[in-house]
């Protein structure tokens, strides 16, 4: 799974907006560069795990929130891959009833 650098750069900038910092301001809470704080809204950089929990920590936000969908979209990507494991080990009377199951399963209306 790719991370989506743009929604995360845009994550960054409108929780940014929200506190009402400005590029430089937020650079020197967490002591970068504003350059380095407009590439990673730009997308024009991949912001490491320890710049993204500084950004997070300075914004009082939380990485989920910078993320966006790029976590639900890897999440789902761990999920699918961890069921094609466990039906590897089945034989096709279990992949059988798997696909039944899945889809009265499909039918229903879950909140997350």
């Amino acid at each position: 799974m790719e991370l989506d650098y743009q929604e995360i750069g845009r994550n960054v900038r409108q929780q940014r907006l929200s506190k009402g910092l400005k590029q430089k301001e937020l650079a020197e809470l967490i002591q970068v560069s504003d350059q380095h704080i407009s590439h990673i809204e730009n997308a024009h950089t991949q912001v490491s795990l320890p710049t993204l929990i500084a950004i997070a920590n300075a914004l009082q936000t939380d990485c989920n929130t910078l993320l966006g969908t790029t976590l639900t979209g890897a999440k789902q990507s761990i999920l699918q891959q961890r069921l094609l494991d466990i039906m590897m080990d089945m034989d096709t009377k279990k992949i059988e009833l798997m696909v039944q199951f899945c889809s009265m399963l499909s039918k229903f209306d879950l909140e997350e």
